[in-house]
């Protein structure tokens, strides 16, 4: 019974085995025809996408930006404009006093008013002062009578001397009675010369044409001697002080005109000097200026502003504000062009320069560009280092 067990064993293990080997043959042919399938999608795909690829249309390349171009002028130089303020103030300003002591008996002049030379604008009570007048004019009438007397009494004695019937005695003093006399007209008269000097004290007279800058005293109040009574400022030569450095003081020429501007208007000045001293706390020389055809000027004290051209030496190019643009720390560069060997079309290539000076609209520059550089003027964020454009027609 053991042997049948295995005879049966035997007869069962090989339909077994072919069955696995053709699931084998099976698994490895599918394998190998999804695989080779797979393949071939792959190669489908990526020939189709090469055919998609060189059915895309070409683009054609962009015209070349055109740029305008100048060519700067060397200049050994260039000026500043530099300006200083002052004010503007009368020529000459003056407190007018009287030298008596008295009331105030009439101001004929007012803040803001015109007087010319010689006008009087104020007065004082002379009352007293013409009754002294008049009192040493009746003493000397007196004294011219008395005088007349003694002469003709002297005129007499020396009749009578010369007949020997008067002495020389009494004839010396009817002489010297004679020259009393007159010593008393002399001291009348100077008498009434203090009184007519006092008399024109008494008076107060514009000293130069101008106007009356302020009133200080009215009438009724008693003014004393040197006390102010009315502030007269020149207006014939109204003059500008401004304050200068001592290095352009010196260089002001007495021949030339300057313009200087009060408010919105603006005046020719002549230079008349300047001060000697230094001012201490600005370290400047006050220098004068009297202005031409001063008439309706604005108020004494206003600001005054005088421009002054500075002559700076230094080798450079003026050049548009619009062509610089701003490089790597802080420097400025210009962007130029250089030939690119075709036919009008030219090298975007970036210059450094240092500028000098700024206007409005151009600034003073240096560094290593000419004459003979092409550099772009304007539109100079359309284009960068490198690249290459074509010029404007009208480029010069």
């Amino acid at each position: 019974m053991r042997d049948k067990k295995v005879d049966q064993g035997k007869g069962t293990s090989g339909p077994g085995r072919l069955r696995r080997l053709a699931r084998t043959l099976l698994g490895f042919t599918t394998f190998s025809l999804n695989t080779a399938l797979a393949g071939a999608v792959v190669m489908i795909g990526v020939t189709t996408i090469q055919m998609r690829a060189e059915e895309k249309p070409r683009i054609d390349a962009a015209p070349l930006t055109e740029v305008r171009f100048f060519r700067p002028d060397p200049q050994p130089g260039y000026e500043v404009a530099r300006s200083f303020t002052g004010r503007l103030e009368p020529a000459r300003q003056t407190d007018l006093a009287f030298e008596l002591t008295g009331t105030i008996r009439q101001i004929r002049a007012d803040e803001g008013d015109t007087v010319e030379r010689g006008d009087v604008i104020a007065r004082l009570d002379t009352r007293s002062l013409e009754a002294e007048r008049r009192r040493q004019l009746a003493n000397r009438k007196a004294a011219e009578s008395d005088l007349e007397l003694a002469e003709l009494t002297l005129n007499r004695r020396r009749k009578l001397q010369q007949a020997g019937h008067v002495s020389e005695e009494v004839l010396d003093r009817a002489r010297l009675a004679a020259s009393r006399l007159q010593a008393s007209l002399a001291q009348i008269d100077a008498a009434m010369e203090t009184i007519d000097i006092n008399l024109d004290k008494s008076v107060l007279r514009a000293p130069y044409d101008g106007r009356v800058g302020a009133r200080l005293l009215d009438e009724g109040a008693t003014a004393t001697p040197g006390q102010p009574v009315l502030k007269v400022l020149e207006s014939a030569r109204p003059t500008v002080r401004i304050g200068l450095a001592p290095d352009v003081a010196g260089r002001l020429d007495r021949e030339e005109t300057f313009t200087i501007r009060i408010g919105s208007r603006a005046f020719e000045a002549r230079f008349t000097g300047i001060r000697p001293d230094l001012q201490t706390r600005t370290r400047t020389i006050e220098a004068l200026f009297e202005l031409k055809g001063g008439t309706a000027l604005p108020g004494f004290g206003q600001l005054a502003e005088l421009t002054l051209s500075e002559r700076i030496d230094a080798e450079g190019f003026w050049v548009p504000a619009a062509s610089l643009k701003e490089g790597p720390r802080g420097l400025w560069t210009l962007l130029t062009l250089a030939e690119a060997g075709e036919s009008n079309t030219h090298l975007v290539v970036r210059e450094a320069v240092e500028v000098l000076h700024m206007d409005a609209d151009r600034a003073f520059v240096r560094g290593t560009i000419t004459g003979a550089t092409r550099i772009v003027a304007d539109g100079v964020h359309r284009v960068v280092a490198g690249q290459t454009v074509r010029l404007q027609k009208s480029g010069a």
